[in-house]
Formats: C-alpha cells, structure tokens, sequence
C-alpha cells in the first residue's frame, strides 16, 4: 500500500511538472487569440518567460522525426513520459544543449529582423499546427514571433537561384537553394521591441553558459560546442554593435562578440585562434599578425584545456562570420558532428562551383583554405571537387582539364559584405 502510494506521487509531480512548462507564456496566449491546448494537459498556471524560463527548453532534435510529429498530433503523453521528463527537468542543460539553442535563438531573430521582412505562405492558424510547430522549440524562445497567422512582407518558401553569385555554367540546385537569405538585418525601435523577449531569454541561456565546464567535454562534443557558439555569438553582435561599414571594422567584430563560458570570458577570435585553430577570412592583416600571437601567448596556455585536440579542416565550412561568401549558420550536434561536417563540405561546393566557358574551373578561396590545411594538391582537389559536382558540369569540369591551359583554376575572392544564409532548420522555428 505505501509502495503504490509512493508511485503514485512520483506520477503526480512528475504531471505537475510537465503541465508547469508545456504551456505558452501569458503573453502569447493573449496574442494567439486564445490557443486551445488540449484539456488532458490540466490547467497548470503558466510561466511567463520574462521571470523564469523552463529547465528542459527544447526537445533533442537528433530524435525528432516522425515521433515529434505523432506526440503533436494526438497531444497524448503516456505517465512513463511524464515521469522521465521529470526526473530529467532536474538535471542542468548540457553545454552542447545550451550552445545549439543560442543558435536557435539567434535565428529566430534574424528572421524577424531581415530585411525586407518574411512571409510565410500557406501557415495555418489553427491550434493544432501552431501546437506542432511549437512541439521543436519552447515558446518562449521565440515570443511573438509564435503568434498564428504571422504574415510577413516576403516569401519565405521562395528558392534561392545562384546565392553565391556564381559566373559562368552553374547548376542551381542542392540544400542551399532550399535556405533562407538575410541581406540586411534592421535594427531600430519597433524591430527590437518585437524581439525583445527573445534577446531576453538568449541572455539567459549566456547566463546559464558562466557555470559550465566544456573541459569534461569530449572531442566531438567539444567541436560542435565552440562551433555553435562562434557563430551565435556574432550573430548576436551585429544586432549589439550593428553592421561595420568598413572591412577592418567588420574584423574587429570578431573582438567584440563576446560571452563568458565557466567563469571566463572569451571572444569570437580567441575561439578561432587557439580553441579551434581555424580562422575564417580575416580582412585586417593586423589581426593575423598581431592580435593571435599576442592572444596565443598571453592567455592561450589558459584555455589550453578547453581546446580540441588537432585541427580540423573542415571547420572551414562550418564557421561563419556573416560574410557573403561564408557557408550557412547550422545547428552542430556531437552525436552526429562528422556526418554534418562532411554534408556541409558537399553543399558549399555545389553552391559555389562555377565552369568559365570551359576553361577555367571557378573556386572560392575559402576551398583554397581548405586544400592548404589538407595539403591537397591541385590534381586531389580537382579530384574532390568533381566528385560532389551534378553529372553536366562533372563533364564540362572535365573539358577544362583537357583544354589547352595550365591552370585550370581560378580562386574567386572573398567577399565580405554582411549576408546570412540560414539552414531551412532554423528557419523552421519561426513558422
């Protein structure tokens, strides 16, 4: 009898528990025009994310999937699930957990802040897909930006055509054509007002970051940590400091995007420098000349233990300054790094390989960067890059090299000019 007792009480916390973070704040549910959740859930009272937001933020996306979809659907949770989420609320968010939500955070933001504004075709008002689109990440990262029936000025479900501006033959297809582009971000009164609940809670997550410790991270876990911080926290600091109008003042941005990570404050360049040990395209030679040295030898013995232990190249395809010639901002998971990694590779070739009229191969130089830390030589990396091509330019690749000219390759310059391209993952969180 006090067993059953016993079981029982730990199933009723466990639903007490649940039903305290399943609902959307106050706020949003005044917006929403009255959301209907499904009455099996209880009439918890609801947390407002601007005193308190919930342990467990978002569900774990490597899992997602059908299953995701089918808990939306019916709205049913079993007693089992109740009481794992329980037991689980009480355990601290895992460094690699807290750094993939400041990048949904991050772009969930920049969709309400690009310029022109989004729309989103064909989104329902209805209470069971505004719940489903819920069911990836808490409201309460995302505030207003879940209201039902959103519109915005601009199609979001419109396909990119050539996003890298590639000259010559190109073949416009692959994952980046499916992305969303952010040419301009503005940033002014009425913009941050409707984003304001957002910056709030990434603040959070930035405090919640001061108490962890990566160094009990393992090497994947690690890699995919720091590459998502790097590339939320820039993100993050363009809407602080606003967009550079010059090249070296977009550099010292690097600088200023900041954030403190187990008691230590740490930076977009530090990361780079000597946590990662790869940079992106620098446009100040008195940062590579300068500034790393300095940083290597001050304060790189510090983070010594935080580091990965050897470099991988390709983080070239990974990290991302918000220059228009860097790769898209994705969310990195460790149980998957790798995998992603290689898939990121792939698709950046696709998108930014052009053929001259037959005679020059058109390359990027963040490739050449690549090739360089690989030590490719150009056959290999001919080689590499042909295999990832679509079958018409694989053929007019190949009658460049048996064309009369030596140099087959032409590296493109950088351009730095602010653009974000966003994973359709990210985007998805503002539906």
């Amino acid at each position: 009898m006090h067993l059953e007792q016993y079981l029982l009480s730990l199933y009723r916390k466990a639903f007490d528990q649940q039903t305290s973070t399943l609902y959307p704040p106050a706020k949003l549910l005044h917006e929403s025009a009255k959301l209907k959740i499904s009455s099996n859930r209880g009439n918890s009272r609801v947390q407002s994310s601007q005193t308190e937001l919930p342990q467990k933020w978002t569900a774990d996306l490597v899992n997602e999937g059908c299953e995701e979809e089918q808990n939306a659907n019916s709205g049913v949770i079993s007693l089992a699930e109740y009481l794992e989420t329980g037991i689980t609320d009480d355990v601290p968010e895992s460094p690699n957990r807290l750094s993939e939500d400041m990048v949904r955070c991050m772009g969930a933001v920049y969709c309400k802040l690009v310029d022109p504004p989004l729309v989103f075709h064909g989104f329902s008002s209805s209470p069971a897909s505004s719940s489903s689109s819920m069911s990836a990440l808490s409201p309460q990262y995302l505030g207003e930006l879940w209201s039902p029936g959103y519109k915005r000025e601009s199609n979001l479900d419109s396909r990119l055509i050539n996003p890298f501006q590639v000259e010559g033959l190109k073949e416009f297809s692959g994952p980046y054509n499916a992305m969303v582009e952010v040419p301009l971000i503005r940033i002014d009164r009425q913009r941050l007002r409707d984003v304001e609940d957002m910056l709030h809670n990434y603040k959070l997550i930035l405090h919640r970051l001061e108490i962890v410790d990566p160094r009990k991270l393992k090497n994947d876990e690690k890699l995919a940590f720091w590459i998502n911080i790097h590339n939320a926290i820039i993100m993050h600091a363009y809407i602080e400091y606003g967009i550079p109008e010059g090249n070296a003042k977009k550099t010292s941005l690097l600088i200023k995007a900041m954030c403190t990570i187990g008691g230590r404050s740490i930076n977009a360049a530090m990361i780079q420098a000597y946590i990662l040990g790869c940079r992106t395209h620098c446009t100040g030679q008195w940062l590579r000349t300068l500034l790393y040295p300095l940083l290597k030898h001050k304060v790189g013995v510090a983070w010594q233990s935080y580091s990965i232990k050897q470099p991988e190249p390709l983080l070239h395809f990974a990290l991302c300054s918000g220059s228009h010639s860097d790769p898209a901002v994705r969310i990195y998971y460790s149980d998957r790094l790798f995998q992603q990694l290689e898939s990121a590779k792939e698709d950046y070739i696709r998108a930014t390989v052009g053929i001259w009229k037959e005679q020059k191969v058109l390359l990027p130089k963040l490739i050449d960067s690549y090739a360089k830390d690989t030590k490719l030589s150009s056959q290999r990396l001919v080689d590499m890059v042909q295999c990832y091509l679509p079958e018409t330019l694989k053929m007019a690749m190949q009658r460049c090299q048996n064309g009369r000219s030596k140099r087959t390759i032409e590296w493109v310059p950088h351009n730095f000019s602010f653009r974000y391209l966003l994973s359709k993952e990210l985007t998805s969180y503002s539906r």
